[in-house]
């Protein structure tokens, strides 16, 4: 299935995210900080990544739409500023699991564009399943930067505010420049432009127009 235009996807918290500005860390606060785990086994903490290079901090799961899609442009900035920024995605709870009560809703809601492709994926029973569906999932949509895994408490999806996939940009003191609902490659984009004025020429982002999900 052709995908829509990344117009037809979400950048501001509806209904579902209206918790999302009370909850999560706003532009200048202390960026939370964690210790965790790649599917690997690897341990990344906040702390070691804090230094010369802002941070893009990303968090998501396979059966979000958003993240799926999004991930092109995600793919095209990293490209460009791998160099320059540190990336890390947050592999959460997934956003439409089948058989479970959805996250975000009081009932089960496998999206219709999951079933459209035909992703389906049930919600994990342990931190064992939930580092193999982090590894299947970064290796199926050809995620090139690191992925750590949050734990079976959730607790990193709390503290950066219950989303599906948001997104933060944390600047070199470890405070948040830029805190999303939605992951947003072009606003993560004029905010590294802002952290490092001079750095890269400016030749912005382009997500793709007409992409299979």
């Amino acid at each position: 299935m052709a995908c829509l235009l990344s117009a037809c996807f979400p950048k501001k918290a509806g209904k579902h995210l209206e918790h999302f500005h009370v909850e999560a860390p706003a532009k200048g606060d202390m960026a939370p900080g964690f210790t965790l785990k790649t599917p690997a086994g690897k341990t990344v903490k906040l702390q070691q990544l804090l230094g010369e290079k802002p941070i893009v901090l990303q968090l998501g799961s396979h059966t979000c739409p958003v993240y799926r899609y999004r991930r092109f442009g995600m793919r095209s900035l990293h490209h460009r500023y791998a160099d320059k920024a540190h990336f890390l995605l947050i592999y959460t709870l997934e956003a439409h699991p089948k058989g479970a009560i959805n996250p975000y809703v009081d009932r089960e809601w496998v999206s219709s564009f999951n079933t459209l492709t035909n992703t389906i994926v049930k919600e994990h029973q342990s931190q064992e399943e939930r580092n193999e569906m982090a590894a299947f999932s970064t290796q199926k949509l050809n995620i090139a930067y690191p992925v750590v895994v949050d734990n079976m408490n959730n607790e990193l999806w709390q503290a950066y505010g219950r989303a599906p996939s948001a997104a933060f940009v944390i600047d070199q003191q470890g405070r948040i420049a830029l805190s999303l609902p939605w992951v947003d490659p072009r606003a993560i984009e004029k905010t590294l432009d802002a952290l490092l004025p001079s750095e890269l020429p400016k030749k912005h982002v382009n997500e793709p127009q007409n992409h299979q999900q």
